[in-house]
């Protein structure tokens, strides 16, 4: 585990970032309001044969922020903390919001990417609905915290079965999304509801794609995963039974053999930049 200082970029003060194994760097981003520790299962099952590196975006779990955040400002911001630890190229995923920064990435940055996934996520910026609510729930922390949007949100991350098929798991989720500082998810709030609609970027995205989606999602459901797949030249999408939004905590084993598979067709080690 590191704790890197990024004093180059003004708005952002300590990046944390949790790191395992060797080989070909994957990169996995967290949604929102969570940290890396969605990713858990992931590191300690996928490190075998891979560099496994799991930042905390800034503001979240133990990163810090001091000003407000875009998508593309995230984006830059693991930039910075990728060539700090020389973890490019690397194959890049992100869940959730997660996604929306990975899809910010390649957008920027193509020539560092050898892969992406895009786990429980989307393509389409917010529709004005969609910002009407984001504009109500940066009221709600504002006047009332963390737990008032973990609340009415966490029945809507996870499949309907849940707290029969992994109680601790909802335990455990409830507790990261109510950690969560209410100034950071003003700050991210306000950045998904303006980011900017990547759909026209799909086609142009060069490198070979995973995706993945709960076949329970409500948030993103299997179809909007196939409706990427199709734009994106070299995609290939996995559905996981039996879980929700958040597939790498509900159904982990799934989630990392689909990744496993995925990853097996890339260099052990990426070629020199």
């Amino acid at each position: 585990m590191k704790e890197p200082m990024l004093g180059s970029n003004p708005h952002v003060g300590r990046v944390y970032y949790v790191e395992r194994g060797r080989g070909l760097p994957v990169v996995l981003l967290h949604g929102f309001p969570l940290d890396g520790r969605i990713w858990d299962a992931q590191l300690g099952a996928l490190s075998d044969r891979f560099r496994i590196i799991v930042p905390d975006l800034p503001g979240f779990g133990r990163s810090s922020v001091d000003r407000p955040f875009t998508i593309a400002s995230l984006a830059d911001d693991l930039r910075q903390l990728l060539v700090q630890i020389q973890a490019l190229p690397c194959v890049l995923g992100g869940l959730s919001m997660g996604g929306y920064v990975s899809l910010a990435y390649i957008t920027k940055y193509p020539s560092d990417l050898l892969g992406l996934m895009l786990i429980d996520s989307r393509a389409e910026a917010d529709t004005p609905e969609a910002k009407q609510n984001r504009d109500k729930m940066i009221q709600l922390v504002r006047t009332a915290g963390a737990k008032a949007i973990a609340d009415p949100m966490l029945p809507k991350l996870l499949a309907p079965a849940a707290d029969q098929r992994n109680p601790g798991v909802v335990a455990h989720l409830r507790q990261i999304m109510e950690a969560c500082p209410r100034r950071t998810i003003e700050f991210a709030l306000a950045a998904m509801r303006d980011r900017r609609d990547c759909c026209p970027d799909l086609p142009s995205i060069a490198v070979p794609t995973l995706i993945i989606a709960g076949e329970e999602d409500v948030l993103t459901p299997p179809a909007l995963a196939h409706a990427m797949a199709k734009e994106i030249p070299h995609a290939k999408v996995s559905i996981i039974p039996e879980s929700g939004h958040m597939t790498p905590m509900e159904q982990p084993d799934r989630v990392n053999a689909a990744m496993r598979e995925f990853l097996a067709h890339f260099p052990q080690q990426p070629p020199p930049t």
